[in-house]
């Protein structure tokens, strides 16, 4: 199922049940007229139950804010995907299954991004965001291993990144804001269960303030990278334990 759409105040409910099904909506499409790629206020509403289904959301960029796009996947691998731009928007992919996958890229201020899935089997979650404002939240949980990768660059400041891992199996979780001259973000990596823990972390220029938590039987290792081409102010904090 395809849908094309552009303009403000659009609402999108999609509901599908089986397998290999394949979802995508378009918010912001204008025959290549760049100045009228229009999403504003929208509601996208992607709700998939069963094995091997897809679902993408997608704008294009330039007049796309106050945008509302959710996608809930139950089952086993499936695979949600969001890939939005501009301001006051909020991305959401619920996951509960066997492998799943998440993936979300956007650029913009002031915006809300979330991951959260649940189930055993492999899961991996995937943020590539830019920008100012913006809280990011990767929960996962339950048997299987767990990856989840959040990057932002590019002038991004005052954001909130946070990786949730707990459950048994391997977990592997990376946060990057690197290559921008930002300041005043929070980063925050908590892995606990069994299994081993990796975290790593890398924090460029600026102030931040880095929290990683790693607990359980299993090995744990991580790795923090600090860099300031002038001064800045960093906080870490780093706790392990059995």
């Amino acid at each position: 199922m395809d849908i094309d759409t552009k303009g403000s105040g659009t609402s999108i409910y999609i509901d599908q049940i089986g397998s290999g099904n394949t979802a995508r909506v378009w918010c912001g499409l204008s025959s290549g007229t760049y100045a009228t790629h229009t999403c504003s206020s929208a509601t996208i509403d992607i709700d998939q139950d069963g094995t091997g289904n897809l679902a993408k959301a997608y704008s294009q960029y330039t007049f796309h804010t106050g945008n509302e796009y959710t996608i809930t996947q139950t089952g086993n691998d499936s695979t949600g995907y969001i890939d939005a731009d501009e301001d006051n928007n909020e991305m959401t992919i619920t996951q509960d299954g066997d492998d799943m996958s998440g993936e979300l890229y956007m650029s913009g201020d002031d915006n809300v991004y979330t991951i959260t899935q649940s189930g055993t089997g492999n899961h991996y979650a995937k943020f590539y965001a830019f920008g100012d404002d913006s809280t990011w939240t990767s929960t996962q949980s339950g048997s299987g291993n767990h990856n989840a990768y959040i990057r932002s660059c590019n002038n991004c400041n005052n954001n909130d990144a946070t990786i949730t891992q707990s459950g048994s199996g391997n977990k592997d979780g990376d946060i990057e804001f690197r290559n921008n001259p930002s300041d005043n973000s929070t980063v925050n990596l908590t892995q606990s269960g069994n299994g081993a823990h990796v975290g790593n972390i890398r924090v460029e220029q600026g102030n931040y303030t880095v929290n990683a938590t790693q607990s359980g039987v299993s090995a744990k290792a991580y790795a923090v990278v600090l860099d300031c081409v002038s001064s800045c102010n960093k906080t870490v904090t780093i706790t392990q334990a059995d």
